[in-house]
C-alpha cells in the first residue's frame, strides 16, 4: 500500500514531468488587430531546402467557423508551417483549431500537397521567416 506522502511525491513528480514535456519557447513574431502570432523555436526542423516550425495564433476574441458543416468556436490556432528561406515562400501543412479550454476542436490533418505562397513584406509571415531562417543562418 502506498503511503500518503509517497503518493503526494509521486503526483508532484508526475506534474513536474508533464510541465517539462509541454514546455516550449513561444517567441512572438507579429500581431495585427485579430491576433498575436508566435513560433515554437524548439520545433524548428530542417528537411533539405525546407524548414518547418509550429506557429500559434492567439486571437483577441473567440471566433466561429464552419468545419464540415458544423459551427466550431476557437480562440487559438496551431499550425505546421513550411518555409523555403532562399525562395521566401511558405505554406501551411496542418492547422489545428484550439477551443477556449485548450482542446483541439478541429484539425485539418496533414495537408502535404498545399501550394507554396510568396511571403508578403511587412507581414507576420515575413517575421516568421526572418526569425526561423535567421536562427538557422539561412537568410
Amino acid at each position: 500500500m502506498i503511503g500518503v506522502n509517497s503518493l503526494r511525491a509521486w503526483l508532484i513528480g508526475l506534474a513536474l514531468f508533464a510541465a517539462a514535456a509541454n514546455a516550449t519557447e513561444w517567441l512572438e513574431v507579429g500581431a495585427d488587430t485579430e491576433a498575436k502570432y508566435y513560433v515554437d523555436v524548439d520545433s524548428i526542423s530542417v528537411d533539405g531546402e525546407n524548414v518547418s516550425v509550429l506557429k500559434r495564433g492567439v486571437y483577441t476574441h473567440v471566433l466561429t467557423d464552419s468545419f464540415g458543416g458544423h459551427p466550431t468556436t476557437f480562440k487559438e490556432t496551431i499550425g505546421t508551417i513550411e518555409l523555403d528561406c532562399v525562395r521566401r515562400i511558405n505554406r501551411v501543412t496542418q492547422i489545428d483549431m484550439i477551443g477556449e479550454n485548450g482542446e483541439v476542436v478541429w484539425s485539418s490533418g496533414p495537408m502535404k500537397k498545399r501550394m507554396w505562397e510568396g511571403v508578403r513584406p511587412n507581414s507576420h509571415a515575413e517575421s516568421t521567416l526572418e526569425v526561423v531562417c535567421g536562427r538557422l543562418n539561412r537568410i
